[in-house]
């Protein structure tokens, strides 16, 4: 599925007093799941039928959405509104300077672009959109980023999880085989760009058994020094592993769970067996479960007394 950043066609048109509004919208969602446009154009200082006339014109580029039917007019940020505040806030500091329409990626909650510094350099930009397509399951897998927090909005559950996986990178980065984190904003990661290919992405017939086996020794021997380091990926399968002129990359790390937490180990096991599973299902490569586990079970009780361990509650989320 290809999904249109329409906020790339929405930024030539905006002015900074659409900025303006839009990050009143943003901010007063807080306190509203409709925000009253008084309360808009106060935030805005902007007087009602200005700032009333530019939400109109806002709502025709679906950056928001007006309801009526309340006993007032109220406004939410859509998706595309809360990527147009992201892409400018990190054009503002220098992060990026552009980002194609082409599309690198896409999961099952987030979409990836293309991405210019101001220096030429590509990087990849990844918008999470929790909500918009997992809104009906609720996002189980991403249940922890509800705890505790007052503000249960789609969008402000995309942004904890884009600082979540942020913060995971910036743990990871020195240690392992993931991509390198540049910034975060609001829902969106930008991260390093890699020239790679998803491994969920070869035929059977791509790979050897023998060439199989060696990925396969590859991830293991990557998860296993970031077990022993004490966080747990919890997604782990072929669609997070990228193939590159270096070896293996370990990818999306949302979900990750400190070994801190006594569900980790039950996760670990799942990975794992998934991983075993998918690599004797495609490419006949027979490694058993007791023959791996033994060194994942130690690394996992290592990473509990090591002082470098990820404390809990140490990360927001957590």
């Amino acid at each position: 599925m290809v999904s249109k950043l329409l906020a790339l066609e929405a930024y030539p048109n905006l002015r900074d007093l659409d900025f303006r509004i839009l990050r009143g919208v943003e901010m007063k969602m807080r306190h509203y799941k409709w925000v009253p446009l008084e309360e808009i154009a106060h935030f805005s200082r902007i007087d009602v039928e200005t700032t009333s006339f530019r939400l109109g014109k806002l709502d025709d580029l679906s950056l928001v959405r007006r309801r009526s039917d309340m006993g007032y007019i109220g406004y939410q940020l859509t998706i595309h509104g809360y990527d147009v505040l992201a892409i400018r806030a990190l054009s503002r500091k220098g992060i990026i300077e552009a980002i194609s329409t082409a599309q690198i990626g896409v999961g099952k909650d987030a979409d990836v672009y293309v991405g210019i510094t101001p220096a030429g350099e590509r990087v990849a930009v990844k918008f999470n959109r929790i909500g918009g397509r997992t809104a009906s399951r609720k996002a189980g897998y991403h249940s922890h980023v509800f705890a505790n927090k007052r503000h249960t909005s789609w969008l402000y559950v995309s942004r904890l999880i884009a600082k979540k996986e942020y913060e995971a990178l910036v743990l990871l980065s020195p240690i392992a085989k993931v991509p390198r984190p540049i910034a975060w904003n609001r829902h969106v990661l930008v991260m390093e760009f890699i020239e790679g290919r998803e491994l969920a992405e070869l035929r059977d017939s791509d790979l050897e058994k023998s060439e199989a086996e060696k990925i396969l020794d590859d991830v293991l021997s990557e998860y296993l020094k970031i077990v022993r380091f004490g966080i747990v990926h919890s997604d782990m399968s072929e669609f997070n592993i990228v193939l590159t002129d270096d070896g293996v990359l370990l990818i999306d790390w949302a979900q990750y769970i400190p070994t801190a937490y006594p569900e980790s180990y039950e996760l670990l096991k799942r990975d794992i067996t998934v991983l075993l599973n998918a690599f004797r299902r495609r490419w006949g490569v027979k490694k058993e479960f007791e023959e791996v586990w033994p060194a994942f079970d130690e690394a996992w009780n290592e990473s509990l007394g090591e002082k470098r361990k990820v404390e809990a509650g140490e990360v927001e989320g957590w």
